[in-house]
Formats: structure tokens, C-alpha cells, sequence
């Protein structure tokens, strides 16, 4: 099973209840940024870089600075796609993604840095960071913007499915018909870093319960994702 607009408003719908969301938040945070576009953007651009291509795939994991220094040795032309705050780490390595999916709860400053150099951000509305928005969408280019809501083809915005960056990060590269999926900093376990949750003290810590859900959520829309396309992990 993939997904179909039909299919994602059913998971969406669970999360809504799962996590108690507001799902008018939601719809509101969509309508904030879809007003910050005179026109729907043109996604060429990620359908050019991601098409036929193996692509790599970081999240914010325990991994990623391990795995990013794996990247180093072995990437060659390949498009890289990382989750929000994972963008941290590869500034650290000089490394500077293709695309970043971000719904801005990771490092702002290195985003927007990683944005200057060239990175392309996909940037998600949700009920949790209109605050966010507001602030810190002029002070971004080359924004592609997404929703969770099923009912996203009345803004200028669009919908590749998925609910934490991480695995919308898969379905970004599956909707532009990526050959493989490498995935980085993805570990879906009881903890999180300092890239997925720049408040925190140390370098990493035990994730909440929320968090772990989220991260359970990842793990099984990812999971769904791999009867459709190739996906390995970094070791």
C-alpha cells in the first residue's frame, strides 16, 4: 500500500485524535502561508534534482553525525534531503544540503544560513508554528510550501503525505520518483539531539512521550513507503 489523498486523510485523521491536535490550527497555519505566495511555486527544480536518483535522507537522530561523516567519503553526485535541524550538523561538516524539509523547530540560524548557500526549503504549516511562520518566512528563499491537510488543493500550497519531517523527507523524494532512498540519522529510538531539539542541555537526551510517538509515527510511514521504493539505512 502507498498513499492516495483518500488514504492520507484517514492516517491524518488518526493523528489529529492520537495527538489531540487542533485540527483548525492546522487549517489556519495553511491559509497564513499560502498567503505569503502570489501563485503556487513551480516544484521543477525538486523533480529535476530528485528523479532517477538515489538520494540520501538524513534525520536528527543519534547517527547523523556519524553518518554525515560516512557521507563525505562516499558521496558523489547524489541529492542530499534533510530533516530540519539535521541541517546543523552538515554546516559543521561544510556540507550544504540540496533540500531541507523544515517545519522550523530545528536550528533557525543554521537553516537560514544553509537557505543562502543554495538550500531549497520545504517548509510545512501546522496548528504549532504559525508563530513561526510569521517570523521567519521573509527571512527565507526558495520556499517550497506544504500542509498535512487533506484539503490542501484549495491553497497555494502542496502535500507530499507524511507527518514528521523525517519521513516527509521519503515521501518529498517518492512523489519526484527518486530510484533509492539512503537514509541517515534516522533511528527511531528513545532518544533525541541537540539538532532535532536545539533546547535541550546536552548533546543528547530521552526523548518525551510525544516525541517518541511522533518517531513510532515515522518509522511506520517510512515502513509503508518500502514495497514502493528501495530503501537501505547507513550502517
Amino acid at each position: 500500500m502507498y498513499m492516495d489523498d483518500r488514504e492520507w486523510e484517514k492516517i491524518y485523521n488518526k493523528i489529529i485524535e492520537d495527538f489531540n491536535f487542533d485540527k483548525e490550527k492546522d487549517v489556519e497555519a495553511a491559509k497564513i502561508l499560502s498567503s505569503f505566495f502570489k501563485e503556487k511555486p513551480d516544484v521543477k527544480i525538486l523533480e529535476k534534482m530528485i528523479k532517477g536518483k538515489e538520494v540520501f535522507i538524513f534525520g536528527a537522530g543519534p547517527s547523523l553525525k556519524r553518518h554525515v561523516k560516512i557521507l563525505k567519503n562516499i558521496k558523489k553526485c547524489q541529492p542530499i534531503i534533510v530533516a530540519d535541524g539535521a541541517c546543523k550538523a552538515f554546516l559543521e561538516e561544510g556540507i550544504i544540503p540540496d533540500i531541507i524539509v523544515s517545519d522550523l523547530d530545528g536550528d533557525i540560524e543554521s537553516l537560514i544560513e544553509c537557505n543562502k548557500k543554495g538550500a531549497i526549503v520545504v517548509l510545512h504549516a501546522h496548528g504549532d508554528n504559525i508563530d513561526k511562520i510569521k517570523k521567519y518566512f521573509h527571512k527565507l528563499k526558495n520556499v517550497i510550501p506544504t500542509t498535512q491537510i487533506p484539503e490542501y488543493k484549495k491553497y497555494k500550497l502542496y502535500n507530499f503525505y507524511g507527518f514528521t519531517d523525517g519521513d516527509r523527507c521519503c515521501y518529498l523524494a517518492y512523489y519526484f520518483k527518486a530510484k533509492k532512498l539512503i537514509l541517515g540519522g534516522m533511528d527511531f529510538g528513545e532518544y533525541v539531539t541537540k539538532y532535532s531539539r536545539p533546547e535541550i542541555k546536552g548533546e543528547i537526551e530521552k526523548a518525551d512521550n510525544i516525541k517518541a510517538k511522533k518517531l513510532r509515527y515515522a518509522e511506520y510511514l517510512i515502513n509503508l513507503l518500502k514495497d514502493k521504493i528501495e530503501i537501505v539505512f547507513l550502517p
